[in-house]
């Protein structure tokens, strides 16, 4: 496995074309996650599950549908896959619903309609829900739950890039984003700068990270780059982007976030954050208690739909201290997995 691994390695860092690392079956991904040596790409309602080391399909989990195993449609929701030392979990819009490694169907249950992201921490799960709170102002919240879906503790709170009732829109988009490792539930709060929170299992605070950050500033080319995001959008699309701007509030930040998204896999906290270099991007990758160990460039992942990328959706994961990242042909729309290593 080590030995296929540096294959794939040195192919993605070779720039070799999408089709010598070509998913089949994979059309309009949602997230990936990695785990061992198999790779779980989330699509609509299934979660195809891809062999590592040859890039074969071994199997479809889930399907559409309202039955045992089955996920419904909504609109601007994203089905999540968290894989389980004995299990695979899939959170859905209306239930959670557990598989063995294999694939079959385990067990399922209804869970409180509006969360999502929903992960397992020790007994009890975290999940982020959009909330009204001072009047009109919206926001995404971190929630504890118990394992009957009840919410016990607040974890973090941010302000939504999407206000619907105000009709403001953040150009560039500061997600809240969060990861668990090892019954640990790590917050970012890039509003403040590069901060991250960790949580145990009950919800009690048990460490902090702040590091001073260089400001990034906003630039034309982020600027333009945001505006053909925006206009992906299929509200936008239809509309316009001249009369969405009109019945809309832009927002634009004065720097970009400390911190885009992160990831914790193997006792590392990877972060990425808004610095570039030509068609690579800036991690930091940290210890527990903050400490830089490696400060690298590695290229440029792809980011998921506009609206997606607002609600969590990521084309990457790490694990065993590689970058796992999806990316499209443009030619083809054909996908390809690729492998970068943090050294």
């Amino acid at each position: 496995m080590l030995f296929v691994s540096m294959i794939l390695v040195l192919q993605a860092e070779a720039g070799s074309p999408v089709g010598q690392n070509t998913l089949t079956g994979v059309f309009m991904p949602e997230m990936i996650t990695v785990a061992g040596d198999t790779l779980y790409v989330v699509e609509g309602p299934e979660v195809l599950v891809f062999s590592l080391k040859d890039r074969a399909l071994l199997r479809r989990i889930g399907g559409r549908g309202e039955g045992p195993g089955e996920f419904r449609a909504a609109d601007y929701w994203y089905n999540t896959v968290t894989v389980l030392p004995d299990a695979i979990l899939v959170d859905g819009f209306d239930k959670t619903v557990r598989f063995s490694k294999e694939g079959k169907l385990v067990s399922e249950a209804r869970k409180p309609v509006g969360f999502s992201r929903m992960v397992p921490v020790g007994e009890n799960y975290v999940a982020v829900k959009l909330e009204h709170f001072e009047k009109d102002l919206q926001f995404h919240c971190l929630h504890l739950l118990n394992p009957k879906g009840e919410s016990l503790k607040e974890l973090g709170r941010q302000e939504s890039p999407v206000q619907q009732t105000t009709r403001t829109f953040e150009m560039i988009p500061d997600v809240l984003n969060f990861a668990v490792w090892d019954d640990k539930v790590f917050v970012e709060k890039s509003r403040e700068g590069f901060v991250l929170e960790i949580y145990d299992s009950r919800g009690e605070r048990i460490g902090r990270i702040e590091r001073k950050a260089e400001r990034t500033p906003v630039t034309d080319a982020n600027r333009n780059e945001a505006v053909e995001a925006v206009k992906t959008i299929p509200f936008v699309k239809r509309a316009g982007f001249e009369e969405f701007k009109r019945m809309s509030t832009l927002v634009w930040p004065d720097a970009l976030p400390a911190i885009r998204d992160f990831a914790v896999a193997g006792g590392k906290i990877f972060a990425r954050t808004s610095k570039r270099r030509g068609d690579r991007e800036n991690w930091l990758v940290l210890d527990m208690r903050g400490e830089i160990l490696s400060d690298v460039y590695l290229p440029r992942v792809e980011d998921a739909p506009l609206l997606a990328t607002i609600n969590g959706v990521q084309y990457y994961a790490v694990h065993d201290n590689r970058l796992y990242y999806l990316k499209a042909d443009a030619a083809t729309d054909d996908w390809g997995l690729f492998i970068a290593e943090f050294k």
